[in-house]
């Protein structure tokens, strides 16, 4: 019953987080009119000929759904970094609160090394999908693609910096003071 309540608690925060952040993000698109312009902003190269009324109007269709496209897909990328930084965070902080042994905690830590790439690897997969934006507005997709990956690299850094060395820091304490506890260990 323990770890369903975990899973929950789990599910509510990935939700929450997902939800502010695709609040926020609309918010911005529908009242700011520079962020709007970021999405809306560069030349359509496929854009019908606008000579004509309806050529007009299908370019305008074009040059909004496109925008819509690319604010889309960098929401879904901000999303995946969220979840990977999320995710991490919590597998390092169960891997920190285990009372296991020194040896199994060192190991867990070791396979939880991909947590720490997660951002890197979404931020890589937010650069390949930008490629689906740039035959229409390559001003967005180099957005998209340098927004991703920038943010991949602050999300994986941090999460080394402020998770993975300090914990491993103070494994290696434990197995210090533990080994000076042991009978014997202090003599040569």
């Amino acid at each position: 019953m323990k770890n369903l309540w975990k899973w929950i608690g789990a599910a509510i925060i990935y939700i929450g987080a997902a939800l502010i952040v695709i609040l926020v993000m609309q918010y911005f698109y529908h009242t700011s009119d520079f962020f709007r312009s970021l999405f809306e902003g560069g030349a359509l190269q496929a854009m019908p000929s606008a000579e004509t009324a309806e050529g007009a109007a299908q370019a305008g269709n074009l040059a909004e759904t496109t925008a819509r496209l690319s604010f889309y897909i960098l929401i879904f990328v901000m999303l995946l970094q969220l979840f990977a930084f999320i995710t991490a965070l919590w597998v390092f902080l169960n891997i920190a609160k285990s009372q296991e042994p020194y040896d199994i905690r060192m190991k867990k830590m070791e396979n939880a090394d991909l947590f720490l790439d997660l951002p890197l690897y979404f931020g890589l997969f937010g650069t390949v999908s930008s490629f689906i934006v740039m035959s229409f507005n390559p001003q967005i997709s180099r957005l998209i693609a340098y927004s991703s990956t920038l943010v991949g690299i602050i999300f994986s850094v941090v999460l080394r910096v402020t998770l993975q060395y300090p914990i491993k820091q103070k494994l290696l304490g434990e197995r210090i003071a533990n080994a000076n506890l042991k009978p014997g260990a202090g003599k040569q």
